[in-house]
C-alpha cells in the first residue's frame, strides 16, 4: 500500500506540473505524506476495530449422547 500510495502521489504531481491544476498538488502532497509517514485512514492501525464491540462468551452446557443402534 506505501508504493501504491506514493505512486498516486507522483502521477498526481506530473498531472498537475503536466496540466498546470496545481490543486493536483494538495492530493499530491495527501498521498506522498501517507506513503512518506506510512500512515493510513486516521493514523497508525486507524483502520482496527476495536475491541470492546466482542459479546461475552456463553458458558456450553453439556450435552448428552445416545447411542442409536
Amino acid at each position: 500500500m506505501r508504493l501504491f500510495r506514493a505512486g498516486i502521489a507522483i502521477w498526481a504531481f506530473a498531472e498537475a506540473w503536466r496540466t498546470g491544476e496545481w490543486m493536483m498538488l494538495v492530493p499530491g502532497g495527501f498521498f506522498a505524506m501517507q506513503a512518506i509517514f506510512d500512515i493510513g485512514c486516521c493514523g497508525a492501525a486507524g483502520c482496527a476495530t476495536p475491541d470492546n464491540n466482542r459479546k461475552a462468551v456463553q458458558e456450553v452446557e453439556t450435552v448428552a449422547f445416545e447411542e442409536v443402534k
